[in-house]
């Protein structure tokens, strides 16, 4: 059986990039960390797979993204339930976050966005802290998902 779950994926920019997002155009992305909610209800290792690719279809406004900047952690919760809005509207209200994307990932929803920017790891650490300790999530290695720290480029540990 697969797996349901929600996941983050973190991706880190290390410059300043124009990238065109499907439908909401041509998008400015500061340099820094961004952190996108996501939901996998037909298979969680499948859907986190796919977007570790560099090789994909563009097709979800995260694979833009993720085609131009590594993905350098995952956290993932195996649960039926669909956290991906709930964590987004929670990062976003956080005072060092920002929202780089109105609509970003968010077309199928109601939610302003489902990508949030942090400027460094620190507040990223931060912020995965504030999100286990609101949602009761460990999200350690071996518990949940991978620490996102444990990997640098996690596209190269898949296919």
């Amino acid at each position: 059986m697969t797996a349901k779950g929600s996941y983050v994926l973190v991706v880190r920019l290390e410059k300043a990039l124009e990238i065109q997002v499907g439908k909401l155009g041509l998008l400015e992305f500061p340099r820094g960390y961004y952190l996108y909610f996501g939901s996998a209800l037909n298979g969680l290792e499948g859907r986190v797979q796919r977007h570790l690719r560099s090789e994909k279809d563009l097709r979800w406004h995260i694979d833009y993204l993720t085609s131009a900047a590594p993905v350098t952690g995952v956290w993932s919760v195996a649960d039926s339930v669909r956290w991906e809005c709930v964590w987004a509207q929670f990062a976003a209200r956080q005072a060092e976050v920002s929202v780089p994307a109105k609509g970003f990932g968010s077309s199928d929803c109601r939610c302003n966005t489902h990508l949030v920017r942090l400027s460094s790891r620190r507040k990223v650490d931060g912020l995965k802290r504030m999100l286990r300790e609101n949602f009761g999530f460990g999200w350690a290695a071996g518990e949940h998902g991978l620490d996102p720290w444990e990997v640098r480029d996690m596209r190269r540990t898949v296919l």
